[in-house]
């Protein structure tokens, strides 16, 4: 029985020949009862990893051929389980699949050029996808940062209002030296110390807050597959 491992892509064909491997065991496999049984389930197993592949059904053939290999541990089923954990958006699972398929074949399989294509595809993903979680890392950090920033600034020019302002706050003597009847009675947004103060700590801050948000180049080392 022939089964044809199908990948998104069109040019990624392959028979794989499990079934057929599987009527290749040994006469002394045949002869034991114990291995016999486990021949027949794997081969279940196997037709049924086949037809929820077919439907799409990705984690149940996963499940079906994993239990296959458990029975008869045959390299074809890991390219088949590596299939479907590409399906399932799970690349670094994949690619320790493809591997392992091609590391325990007895001969290279026909497909190993091919395999290799995928395990570049897949490794090309994982790393992809480590650079995307470092960019989103990186950016809360920012924020974090710059929120607490701008909350420090606000802090400091309310200090400055509420000092000028006869409350408590910043030493009268730390503020600028107009006479007071020059502005008593003006309203806050005249007073022209309010947004000269303000004004520098918002530039001081504004500085601080680019340093801390400026875009940070991204790590493009690739983990190891375990």
């Amino acid at each position: 029985m022939t089964s044809l491992i199908r990948s998104p892509a069109s040019r990624f064909v392959l028979p794989v020949l499990v079934a057929v491997m599987l009527m290749g065991l040994s006469p002394v496999a045949h002869a034991a009862g114990g291995e016999r049984d486990a021949e027949v389930l794997a081969r279940a197993k196997f037709a049924e990893g086949n037809l929820a592949y077919d439907l799409a059904k990705f984690q149940k053939a996963l499940d079906a051929y994993s239990e296959a290999y458990r029975l008869v541990p045959l390299p074809g089923f890991l390219f088949n389980i590596a299939q479907c954990h590409r399906q399932l958006g799970r690349p670094e699972r994949a690619g320790f699949f493809y591997r392992r398929y091609l590391s325990l074949s007895k001969e290279e399989p026909a497909n190993a050029g091919m395999v290799r294509e995928l395990i570049a595809e897949m490794d090309t993903q994982v790393r992809k996808e480590q650079e995307r979680r470092l960019t989103r890392e990186q950016t809360a950090r920012d924020r974090a940062r710059a929120e607490a920033l701008r909350a420090q600034t606000e802090a400091i020019v309310a200090r400055q209002v509420r000092s000028k302002d006869g409350k408590k706050g910043v030493p009268s003597a730390a503020l600028p030296t107009q006479a007071s009847a020059e502005v008593k009675g003006e309203p806050l947004t005249k007073k022209w110390w309010v947004w000269a103060g303000a004004g520098a700590v918002a530039l001081v801050a504004g500085g601080v807050i680019y340093a801390a948000t400026a875009p940070q180049p991204r790590a493009t080392t690739l983990g190891t597959i375990r």
